[in-house]
């Protein structure tokens, strides 16, 4: 495994950014064309929600360029979608399943599916009551929930597929190394293979303690750089052969065949002294603990993983 697949991801990640970025820009101008021209034609009653729309959009727009992991300038978005069409849906002809299909797909665009299938649904008498429909119109409400399931399927079927990849990928998604279920596998296997050709197996347990705070004092994209940058440098230190795991948010383990505690010691020397040289802006230099455990013969895969377990808890006990 190299480190083109998580390149590949994020440039993919960047493109849909980028995309985003420009819907946003694209709706800030159309909105402040409309609120223009709601001025040039003397309309002065209505340029108020437009003006609004736009400002909101705009700062939406700001925001996600400073952050584009951050939710709320997708909320705003949608307050100033909601304004508008607030404006607009008053004055669409009673029936028009237009009006009624704009702000369930605007709601799918913007939010994740569940909160948006929520939201939808508790906005419908609103949305009901402003195109004038009354209580009653049952075809209405049937319409509006057609129009709902419809327009959510794409979305319903992008989670599917997002979640089957989830479960069957063996590479991690934020970095060049492989995930805890294949982590697993791999440690069963190496573990046979050891014992089968009497050789010796290592382990060692990586910890990472600033990949916890991070997220929080930095923001997810300083984290991921750390964590991608960390992932590289460990697999350049590492040989064609050895296997670097994600344990969880903060620990790896780096599996070593036919590898006996000496060279797993001068292993975890050079790893930590390589990852001590790369610095990252804000932080410095990436810290990293390590401890060795051995494979013994007889051990069973349960006791070996219980071992891993236990010097991984010991790595975050000693950090804190």
């Amino acid at each position: 495994m190299s480190s083109s697949t998580t390149a590949t991801r994020a440039r993919e990640r960047r493109r849909l950014a980028n995309r985003k970025t420009l819907i946003m820009l694209l709706a800030t101008l159309v909105l402040a064309t409309y609120a223009l021209w709601r001025y040039l034609v003397g309309d002065y009653s209505h340029i108020l929600t437009p003006v609004l729309a736009t400002l909101l959009m705009g700062i939406a727009t700001a925001l996600h360029l400073l952050d584009e992991e951050q939710p709320l300038p997708a909320y705003l978005a949608l307050i100033g979608g909601y304004l508008m069409l607030a404006l607009e849906a008053p004055s669409a002809h009673i029936g028009m399943s237009l009006w009624l299909g704009l702000p369930s797909i605007l709601t799918l665009l913007l939010l994740p599916l569940a909160p948006a299938m929520l939201l939808n649904v508790v906005l419908a008498p609103l949305w009901l009551w402003l195109l004038g429909q009354p209580d009653d119109n049952f075809g209405e409400v049937l319409r509006y929930v057609c129009l709902l399931l419809v327009a959510s399927q794409p979305f319903v079927i992008n989670n599917l597929q997002s979640g089957v990849m989830r479960m069957t990928a063996s590479e991690e998604v934020e970095c060049n190394a492989y995930n805890a279920r294949t982590g697993q596998q791999r440690l069963t296997s190496e573990a046979a293979r050891a014992s089968a050709l009497e050789q010796p197996l290592s382990i060692l347990v990586i910890y990472l303690p600033q990949l916890e705070m991070l997220g929080e004092q930095f923001g997810e994209d300083r984290r991921i750089e750390c964590l991608s940058s960390a992932c590289d440098v460990m697999q350049g230190i590492s040989r064609q052969g050895d296997l670097l795991c994600r344990s969880d948010k903060a620990t790896f383990w780096l599996m070593l065949p036919n590898t006996g505690e000496a060279g797993a010691l001068i292993m975890r020397e050079r790893l930590t002294a390589a990852l001590a040289a790369t610095t990252q802006p804000e932080t410095g230099s990436i810290i990293a603990h390590a401890r060795l455990v051995n494979y013994k013969a007889g051990d069973t895969v349960q006791k070996l993983e219980q071992r891993l377990l236990a010097a991984q808890l010991t790595l975050m006990d000693l950090n804190e």
